[in-house]
């Protein structure tokens, strides 16, 4: 028997008063799953590529090739369109996400900023800056975020460099989302 992915706030109604016996072996199920057992997803970069970035402002999904970890499973999250992290549960959710990113550019001096987006959209609060001092520096950065997500919605990283429209690579980058209690 397949067991469904609720809201904590369907859980609670549910579960407020079983005065009349209505709860079943499947709701308390469901209630565990929703509960205890936290979906999660990650993907990481397989093979570098340079990110073209046309100017100083403009924030441009980290390009590379990625892949969604397998082990452990991910629960809840798929990898459709590469580079980005989709959620497929059913119900919706609260997540923290973390990166990690180790970035180059060919030239000296180049404060770039990285940052979580959901949507295509970056979540502000996340946004860090790193400094590469020479083209042979290999910069790096760690990312944290949180915001809610529900079917459909994915979640990735992009960056833009503030001092001059020079390409970046992210030699490695991680991507990983987890669900919080609502």
């Amino acid at each position: 028997m397949a067991e469904t992915m609720r809201a904590i706030s369907a859980i609670q109604t549910l579960l407020a008063n079983n005065a009349l016996g209505a709860i079943s072996p499947t709701d308390l199920r469901d209630a565990l799953i929703a509960t205890a057992l936290p979906g999660h997803g990650e993907i990481s970069v397989t093979s570098s590529a340079a990110t073209t970035l046309s100017d100083t402002s403009t924030w441009v999904e980290v390009a590379g090739t990625y892949a969604l970890t397998s082990t452990p499973t991910a629960m809840n999250w798929a990898m459709a369109t590469n580079a980005r992290l989709d959620y497929t549960g059913a119900a919706g959710r609260v997540l923290h996400i973390a990166a990690t990113v180790g970035m180059t550019c060919v030239s000296n001096n180049q404060v770039t900023e990285w940052a979580i987006a959901k949507n295509g959209t970056v979540l502000t609060p996340s946004i860090t800056r790193s400094k590469i001092g020479t083209g042979a520096d290999v910069g790096s950065t760690a990312i944290h975020g949180h915001t809610n997500v529900v079917n459909g919605d994915y979640i990735s990283i992009m960056c833009r460099n503030t001092t001059a429209a020079n390409n970046v690579t992210a030699e490695k980058l991680n991507l990983f989302a987890m669900d919080m209690a609502e």
